[in-house]
């Protein structure tokens, strides 16, 4: 959002309790009214300008971060503009990348695609990815607290972009510009130089295939949502036949419970020897710690949590 928007936004927020549509969210006017500092913490993230603007060098490493580590994970394949088909170059998908400051004061860079364009071409039931209901994560709370379980709060890193694409079909077309394509061509530039053309306005455009699920392509969680499904179906979980998103096994004579929406899980049983064996093993699943120190898996352990300034 522009700064105007973003003031825009603050307004309808603190004068109709309703946000406007570009923040591409819908909060219950309760919530505006009652969790400011929820709407405050949804609303720090920052276009590639507005964050080069405010955070100057931090945020450049950030950007780069970012770029270097879908370089690494293999998302882009760049292409030439003469090699693709009329409906890929139909379909091709605007690329924005954005600036956060995380609650921890450490800047997140996430690079994004309009998947707006692809509406044309995928139904929405073919794009839907569960989510666990309400009921399933108090539920299973109640059953953590009564059991004296050990819990553990597990963020996978990445989650979409490590998730490779099979079917080129699903393999979405995106348009890299500018500085974007200034760093992807000095972290590789034997891969990324010779695709690089120059508009009218001497814009630099890079065209890339995205091998990997990400962010804002319409089937991304969906096609996260299948390999971890696949992952723990594999390692002996059993799915909730009323919650998708809810998994079981025995494990040592007791029940271990898997409780996760998108990237984030909540594990649960009753010795902590097996849970960290359990994070050990999504360690070795979705964990790539790259030289700058990013992409590691987010772990907090116990029985009270703390989720937007709230115990839990």
């Amino acid at each position: 959002m522009t700064g105007k928007q973003y003031a825009y936004a603050i307004a309808q927020v603190e004068e109709k309790e309703v946000l406007h549509p570009n923040a591409q969210m819908f909060v219950h006017c309760h919530v505006a009214k009652a969790e400011p500092d929820v709407i405050a913490a949804i609303m720090t993230q920052l276009s590639l300008k507005a964050g080069l603007k405010k955070w100057k060098d931090k945020g450049q490493k950030a950007i780069h971060s970012e770029m270097k580590q879908l370089h690494m994970r293999k998302t882009f394949k760049p292409k030439h503009w003469k090699d693709l088909t009329p409906t890929k170059k139909l379909s091709i998908l605007e690329s924005h990348l954005f600036v956060k400051e995380k609650r921890d004061g450490i800047l997140k860079g996430r690079m994004v695609a309009g998947g707006n364009k692809q509406r044309d071409f995928i139904s929405k039931e073919d794009t839907s990815s569960p989510t666990p209901a309400t009921e399933s994560i108090l539920l299973t709370s109640i059953i953590d607290a009564m059991e004296k379980r050990d819990i553990s709060i597990v963020d996978i890193p990445n989650a979409f972009i490590q998730t490779q694409i099979i079917d080129e079909k699903d393999m979405a077309i995106i348009r890299i510009q500018g500085v974007l394509v200034d760093i992807l061509v000095e972290i590789a530039p034997d891969v990324y130089g010779p695709y690089v053309t120059t508009d009218a306005k001497e814009n630099k455009h890079l065209i890339v295939q995205c091998q990997n699920a990400i962010y804002g392509i319409m089937t991304a969680s969906l096609l996260y949502y299948n390999k971890l499904h696949k992952s723990l179906t594999n390692k002996g979980f059993t799915f909730n036949p009323y919650d998708p998103c809810v998994a079981n096994k025995m494990m040592q004579g007791k029940q271990m419970t898997i409780c996760f929406h998108v990237d984030d899980c909540k594990l649960s049983h009753k010795s902590p020897k097996v849970v960290s064996k359990v994070i050990n093993w999504l360690r070795c699943e979705y964990e790539s710690i790259f030289e700058d120190g990013s992409g590691k898996m987010q772990v907090s352990r116990g029985k009270v949590h703390t989720y937007l300034k709230n115990e839990a």
